[in-house]
């Protein structure tokens, strides 16, 4: 029967693999009005790299010199010929981490605890305590992507590979997640390796659930959004004006939205828009001066110090966040994070010395050359 089933899977995927990818390029279309510097600057880096954006449409926010600029290109739709605005919605994948990351440290701050407290008491007393060469797993390991959990759980689902990810998200409840945590073992030592972790940051949103007896949505309304007065970013779709989204594209077709992560939801659940992502990049260039404005400077700390090398970045890990640095920009310094689902990716970027942030969203999910060529020239902008 066991090979009954990997029989099947081999097929789906090769089904799949044959599925001819369509490349999208953006129309012309855009509100950037090219009356100022920056206006102009963005416009030609877009015409620059546009034919190889592999998008149906682009909304960027940024915010420098004390100023928010908004610049929506293409289409929300392919077709449709309606631009991206500031408050279209998208699907921001794991830019929900550092979302998740403020949240759990300010849960430890409410019960007088640090990051460096285990989880042990946070979980069901039937699960295993999860350790490995006598060192248990803690909050600082799941923030900074270090506790041997692996990138996702190993009872998953078929789904990852058969471009059906989304369904497998909808249907990895707790009891799954706790299944994986009764039988998993720990890829490392905790805090002796870096390795990206979908299941350790979910993980995390179950741990906040169990301990406010509320729903992920729920704690993340009351504890961040609603403080930080982002109207704009839901964790579930009923709760956003559906005229204002955008469609998401993978290989250049449409595809469902991810309206629930279920037990992983802290790993990648929140939707937004480019003008509540610039309000959250600004709580986080300047915190309020309240216990959520505390956590929020917490989780800008850098934690785990070795450099993972990435070609034109390296990045190392702060507490949901990562520092990142690039190779053409090597004086600058940002707080960085990306995020992808099956129809989108983002990226944010926030320069603390030069006071200025950087939101992309996209409505595809697959990125391009051409698409990191476009994010430099848009961070020397915010840069100069």
């Amino acid at each position: 029967m066991r090979h009954y089933y990997m029989k099947v899977l081999l097929l789906a995927i090769i089904l799949q693999s044959c599925k001819k990818e369509i490349i999208l390029t953006p129309t012309a279309n855009t509100n950037n009005p090219q009356l100022n510097a920056t206006d102009k600057a963005v416009h030609s880096a877009y015409l620059k790299f546009k034919d190889k954006l592999n998008t149906a449409g682009i909304s960027i926010g940024i915010f420098r010199n004390d100023s928010s600029f908004f610049y929506g290109y293409g289409e929300t739709k392919t077709g449709n010929g309606t631009v991206p605005t500031k408050n279209t919605f998208f699907e921001i994948g794991s830019l929900t981490k550092t979302f998740t990351a403020i949240a759990i440290q300010n849960m430890l701050t409410e019960n007088n605890q640090t990051i460096e407290k285990t989880i042990r008491s946070y979980l069901p007393d039937d699960l295993p305590t999860l350790q490995r060469n006598g060192v248990e797993v803690n909050f600082k390991h799941l923030l900074t992507h270090t506790s041997g959990l692996p990138y996702f759980p190993d009872n998953f689902g078929f789904g990852l590979y058969t471009n059906n990810i989304g369904n497998e998200f909808s249907n990895y409840d707790r009891n799954k997640l706790y299944t994986h945590l009764q039988n998993v073992h720990l890829r490392a030592t905790p805090f002796t390796k870096w390795e990206y972790s979908n299941t350790g940051v979910g993980l995390l949103g179950t741990i906040l659930e169990i301990n406010y007896n509320s729903s992920y949505g729920a704690v993340l309304k009351n504890k961040v959004f609603t403080p930080l007065q982002l109207s704009d970013t839901k964790t579930d779709m009923g709760e956003t004006d559906a005229s204002r989204w955008a469609t998401g594209y993978s290989k250049g077709r449409e595809t469902p939205y991810w309206n629930s992560l279920n037990a992983l939801n802290g790993a990648g659940v929140i939707k937004s828009t480019a003008s509540d992502l610039i309000k959250y990049g600004l709580a986080n260039l300047n915190p309020p001066n309240t216990p959520l404005g505390a956590a929020i400077a917490a989780t800008h700390q850098i934690t785990y110090l070795p450099f993972e090398d990435r070609d034109i970045i390296k990045i190392n890990g702060r507490l949901g966040w990562f520092q990142l640095i690039h190779r053409d920009l090597p004086n600058e310094s940002f707080i960085w994070h990306n995020g992808g689902t099956g129809g989108f990716s983002t990226d944010m970027f926030i320069n603390k010395s030069k006071k200025s942030i950087l939101v992309l969203l996209y409505n595809n999910d697959k990125g391009t050359v051409e698409r990191e060529d476009f994010k430099l020239e848009l961070l020397k902008i915010i840069c100069q």
